[in-house]
């Protein structure tokens, strides 16, 4: 198993792919680091795919008392979650 070691820029690109991706976004759609992601199409269900593809890409493990909306409120907060897991 590869592990992935993301800092900076590099981690805000790939989380906001994840996002692009799952929310189904168009590619020109610019997402800042705290735009509300529950504004822009975010539900529970989009969420637990975002957390598979975080758990999966940066492998770690959430733990479900961090699965909290507010952790995934936005890029920055979700960034600051994987942070936490480092």
């Amino acid at each position: 198993m590869i592990f992935y070691y993301h800092t900076g820029w590099h981690m805000e690109k790939i989380i906001k792919e994840i996002v692009r991706e799952t929310l189904k976004l168009n590619v020109n759609k610019e997402i800042n680091d705290n735009d509300d992601l529950i504004n822009l199409g975010l539900d529970s269900l989009k969420a637990i795919e975002i957390v598979v593809s975080i758990e999966e890409k940066f492998q770690i493990e959430i733990d479900d008392e961090d699965l909290l909306v507010d952790n995934f409120a936005s890029i920055k907060c979700i960034e600051n979650l994987i942070e936490k897991y480092k």
